[in-house]
């Protein structure tokens, strides 16, 4: 159906599979992803799939991911922009969570291994490099930089 995949940050390299109405991410036990990130709250942002639009002149739904933020202290970036009200993610797009960088693809993958072959691929580099191949703001690599 989809997944995010960490490419930086303390989680770097995981793969989840998005295969809930929500997706809760942040450092609380209670997350469908749960980041060892100080900076990341508890419960700091959040994937819902909608389904309640059709395909244009069909009766198939449509498949929408869309990420809010759920009050957190640092807030939630896309694509290097703060995120003010829920919005619907597109293939590629990279979720910034604490200092995390996650990205977000329609793809469905069997592994984490799988994954990371793939977006070092598609980053022509390797996965330690991934923030300067994927669209972050200059802001967060500066404090990448000062703290990892």
């Amino acid at each position: 159906m989809a997944s995010l995949i960490i490419i930086a940050g303390p989680n770097e390299g995981e793969c989840f599979p998005i295969d809930a109405d929500i997706t809760i991410i942040g450092r609380g036990d209670d997350c469908t992803i749960q980041l060892a990130d100080e900076r990341a709250s508890r419960n700091h942002s959040k994937v819902t799939l909608d389904t309640s639009a059709m395909l244009p002149g069909t009766s198939v739904p449509l498949k929408r991911f869309i990420l809010e933020d759920m009050g957190s202290s640092n807030g939630t970036n896309l694509n290097g922009q703060r995120l003010e009200v829920g919005t619907v993610m597109s293939d590629g797009q990279v979720i910034g969570v604490g200092g995390s960088q996650i990205l977000f693809t329609v793809r469905d993958f069997n592994s984490s291994e799988e994954a990371l072959k793939e977006i070092t691929r598609i980053g022509q580099g390797t996965l330690a490099d991934a923030a300067t191949h994927w669209p972050t703001s200059d802001s967060w690599r500066e404090e990448r930089t000062l703290t990892d």
